[in-house]
């Protein structure tokens, strides 16, 4: 006995279509930066306390319907606040601490990991949710997995990209666009 996922219909195929462009968009750029920069900006962590604090806040004034974005559970909703509480732990703790052998900022350093690592995916889910229309109708195990693939690939491509900017991007592409220039970008002309 086989068990053949079911045919794909054209809704779960605009779904799965739209949900991997839009997660791949947010991914890879976060991590052509990452991989030019060889760190996370304090602008994609405040994007994603900006998203995930807007959507906790944003659930408790909605009635508990019979929908799965509407349904947050109490660990999505904790998920939705780490990063507050990353930015909390950041204003209180002292400058002067930031030493890598300091235990104040190894314990934000993991609750920045977490926060990253737990609430990102948590808070596309959430995106997903609110922003596709019909995205209950990706139920193909085929699809969900190609889409996680999409996704894996997509940040690699991101990453190898922004670690050889130098191939295709010149000082100059950076400086126009507002960026800081890296140290190993490459003279134009």
């Amino acid at each position: 006995m086989t068990h053949d996922a079911p045919p794909i219909n054209k809704a779960e195929a605009k779904v799965f279509v739209i949900s991997a462009i839009a997660l791949s968009a947010t991914v890879a750029n976060a991590t052509f930066w990452f991989g030019v920069f060889g760190r996370i900006f304090f602008t994609h962590i405040l994007h994603i306390w900006i998203a995930a604090t807007a959507a906790l806040l944003a659930s408790f004034f909605i009635p508990r319907l019979e929908t799965p974005l509407l349904k947050l559970p109490w660990h999505g909703r904790f998920l939705l606040a780490l990063p507050t509480v990353w930015l909390v732990m950041a204003a209180l703790m002292d400058v002067e601490s930031y030493r890598p052998d300091s235990p104040a900022t190894w314990a934000l350093w993991l609750v920045t990991l977490a926060s990253a690592l737990l609430t990102f995916p948590y808070l596309l889910y959430v995106i997903i949710l609110a922003m596709v229309p019909n995205i209950e109708r990706l139920t193909n195990p085929k699809l969900l997995t190609a889409l996680f693939g999409i996704l894996i690939v997509m940040a690699g491509a991101g990453y190898v990209l922004g670690t050889h900017h130098d191939l295709f991007l010149t000082c100059d592409n950076f400086k126009t666009g507002g960026h800081d220039i890296p140290e190993n970008c490459r003279a134009a002309g």
